[in-house]
């Protein structure tokens, strides 16, 4: 005679009672879904009211750096709205890895002259993309192809492009 096992298992799932039941968000006609929860604009309460604007004008000191350094094709991106990760990006293209890696040090050096201080460094090995990073603003440095392949710009496309460009500076229009 054979014997019969007294845990057998049932091939219909388990129902907790207890458990709320998963609503899937539901697509619009154009595709996209319901927001599961509301994205805040400002990762932190901004306990120091200067602080934006000093990330702006830091953003822009960078972005004249690498564009003083021969750097191609310099932007600075406001992602106040976008993201609350970060305010502002400066991308910009390096012609060569020591071109790069010159316009990070640069960086880094007028940063610390000032006591702004990174809190992280990728990339400076390979050289196809240097990340530096500040906190409220990030500098990319990318090679050509790098930044063609990752399209940051395309990524945020909806970020407004800010003028990082010192009128002072600017080359007298030839005649």
């Amino acid at each position: 005679m054979a014997e019969t096992n007294e845990t057998e298992v049932s091939s219909s799932p388990i129902e907790n009672p207890l458990a709320e039941p998963i609503d899937k968000p539901t697509p619009k006609p154009d595709g996209r879904h319901e927001v599961q929860d509301e994205v805040p604009f400002n990762a932190v309460a901004r306990s120091q009211p200067d602080r934006v604007a000093r990330a702006l004008e830091l953003a822009r000191v960078c972005a004249r750096i690498a564009d003083d350094n021969r750097a191609k094709d310099v932007l600075l991106l406001d992602l106040r709205k976008a993201t609350p990760l970060v305010d502002f990006f400066v991308i910009a293209t390096a012609s060569t890895r020591r071109q790069s890696n010159a316009i990070a040090s640069e960086i880094d050096q007028e940063m610390k002259s000032i006591k702004e201080f990174k809190l992280g460094l990728e990339g400076s090995e390979e050289g196809r993309w240097v990340l530096v990073d500040y906190g409220d603003f990030v500098v990319h440095l990318f090679s050509g192809d790098a930044r063609q392949y990752y399209a940051l710009e395309e990524v945020w496309g909806d970020a407004p492009r800010l003028d990082w460009k010192d009128p002072e500076r600017a080359p007298a229009a030839s005649t």
